[in-house]
């Protein structure tokens, strides 16, 4: 889930602050912008995902009621409406499935392969189809596409900054790992970079991460492919308790250069030290093994 730090423009607000959507003056003002609103809106869409540009390959969304997530049968089908900027307004462009991915009773909803081809304000709706035959449709949601990603992005050099281990006491007021475990604190990102070795690295602060579920699920993902050796595998805790310099500056320094500003966040890494795939906040287990392996020479 995002993080404050830097804004992300979403009509004046941050991703995440989802009711300002729903007035028509809110971001350029086209009268046929808006299909449902507020008041008559039973759940409206949550943009997880921190950084949206041209070409960004997944969208991860969940869904609000009120301070909650709506409740829904298991066989509920989701689909997403995108419109997208043009000179009168924003215009339907396209729909797609949205695939599920539970957390602990937690819906998370996956957009694969968006079609932002344009940078600009864009806007999405989410359609839940209903056993019944009935649906229910979400208000339309304005964000920022950017032409560019803000973060490390599939193809972009991995940052050759050292991440935390062991041996800088980063143990230090974390959870204490099993013994299974410790494996992903021995190296930092940085020697297994300049060894040419492949590696997966987890960001996720699994105590006091805003999504806590989803950082804790993280963390067994990350354990349980360690576990595998089919690769260097790290966990680096970005936003636990303060811990006493130098540690808090090594992660600092870590969490700015891989520009972490939500977690949970997964990086492979090929042997060239590029950053082979990036996953937001969530993910499957067997997609992200099939990342990994996708690596193997």
């Amino acid at each position: 889930m995002y993080r404050p730090g830097r804004p992300l423009a979403l009509c004046g607000g941050a991703i995440g602050f989802v009711l300002a959507v729903l007035a028509t003056v809110g971001c350029g003002g086209s009268t046929d912008r808006l299909v449902i609103t507020s008041s008559e809106a039973a759940f409206v869409p949550v943009i997880e995902s921190s950084d949206i540009h041209v070409g960004v390959p997944r969208l991860v969304l969940t869904l609000l009621e009120r301070d909650a997530q709506p409740q829904f049968p298991e066989d509920a089908a989701f689909r997403i409406r995108y419109f997208d900027p043009t000179e009168d307004g924003i215009k339907f462009h396209s729909e797609a499935e949205l695939r599920e991915i539970d957390v602990e009773g937690l819906r998370y909803l996956i957009a694969s392969g968006p079609p932002f081809d344009t940078a600009g304000q864009w806007a999405l709706a989410v359609t839940v189809e209903l056993p019944d035959g009935t649906a229910e449709s979400t208000p339309r949601l304005p964000f920022l596409v950017r032409r560019n990603a803000t973060g490390l992005a599939r193809g972009d050099p991995a940052p050759r900054v050292a991440t935390p281990t062991t041996a800088d006491g980063v143990l230090e007021r974390m959870a204490e790992p099993g013994p299974e475990a410790v494996g992903l604190y021995e190296r930092s990102a940085a020697d297994l970079i300049s060894g040419g070795a492949p590696f997966l690295i987890v960001w996720a602060s699994a105590e006091r991460c805003a999504g806590r579920r989803a950082c804790a699920r993280a963390l067994e993902q990350a354990n349980e492919l360690l576990q595998q050796k089919t690769l260097a595998v790290l966990h680096v805790e970005p936003f636990g308790r303060p811990r006493p310099q130098p540690l808090q500056g090594l992660i600092d320094k870590a969490s700015e250069a891989w520009s972490i500003e939500a977690e949970p966040q997964f990086f492979l890494v090929d042997q060239d030290g590029t950053i082979a795939a990036r996953f937001e906040i969530v993910v499957e287990q067997t997609e992200l093994e099939a990342a990994v392996e996708a690596l193997a020479p």
